[in-house]
């Protein structure tokens, strides 16, 4: 409880608290970690091709044969202890924004207003050939006895996620480092900040004078440079630290 106290005396004292959040807050609500073997997702699909915009563009069923299990099931998933966490700090004031390595939604879900999908979403899907947009129910339906959703052009219909050769989108990843760079204190969330260029995200708070916090399982290349690593799991670090929030005074 020492840390957790600590952590609160922090977010209290600090003008600006920014979050960034990875796979970690998503698998306690069951969403499988897609970068690790541990959740079996890549016994079954190969990894080197599912996210990758080359192949795709060469054959869409490849990743439709993934995502109608994995991604087009996502509304069915309900936010867990982090996204709650996150979206009371904001409420309450105490917290600026959150950036997110998911492509969830889950944190939306949750009440969170101002969220930077590094990684995209699939609620909106585009054309590749005419760039007619389509939400998420359409392309869902589109892809229903079929092997991949298509235009009514023929094209191949391609949700807004973020493949392997594909550059970040622009105002969510300038966002992200606008964030950083102001913040007072940044809260890093369920990841082992090895991916960028989200990994830039904590470099550019601390060289900008800002504190940060780690809640994650596993160690991170940040550790040394934290003023306080939280190690325990997420899913009863959390609740302990949301029911601390709560009681704040508004």
């Amino acid at each position: 409880m020492d840390q957790f106290r600590a952590l609160m005396d922090k977010i209290r004292k600090a003008g600006n608290v920014f979050a960034l959040t990875g796979a970690g807050v998503s698998t306690l609500c069951g969403i499988p970690d897609f970068r690790t073997d541990q959740s079996g997702v890549w016994d079954r699909f190969d990894r080197n091709r599912i996210f990758n915009i080359d192949v795709f563009m060469r054959e869409p069923r490849c990743f439709y044969e993934f995502a109608r299990e994995y991604i087009y099931t996502l509304g069915s998933i309900t936010p867990g202890p982090a996204h709650f966490l996150l979206a009371e700090l904001e409420k309450k004031g105490l917290l600026s924004a959150v950036a997110t390595q998911n492509i969830d939604g889950l944190h939306q879900a949750a009440g969170s207003r101002t969220v930077f999908e590094l990684h995209g979403h699939p609620r909106t899907s585009h054309c590749l050939s005419c760039g007619r947009a389509y939400n998420l129910e359409e392309t869902g339906r589109r892809l229903e006895g079929h092997p991949w959703p298509a235009c009514d052009c023929g094209g191949a219909i391609k949700p807004d996620v973020v493949f392997y050769g594909e550059q970040l989108p622009q105002h969510a990843l300038s966002g992200s480092m606008q964030a950083a760079a102001a913040c007072d204190l940044l809260l890093v969330l369920g990841t082992s900040l090895v991916v960028y260029p989200a990994a830039y995200i904590p470099q550019i708070a601390l060289e900008s004078g800002g504190e940060l916090i780690l809640m994650n399982k596993t160690p991170t290349p940040f550790d040394r440079s934290a003023s306080l690593c939280i190690k325990g799991d997420l899913a009863e670090v959390c609740p302990k630290l949301l029911e601390m929030i709560r009681d704040l005074e508004p």
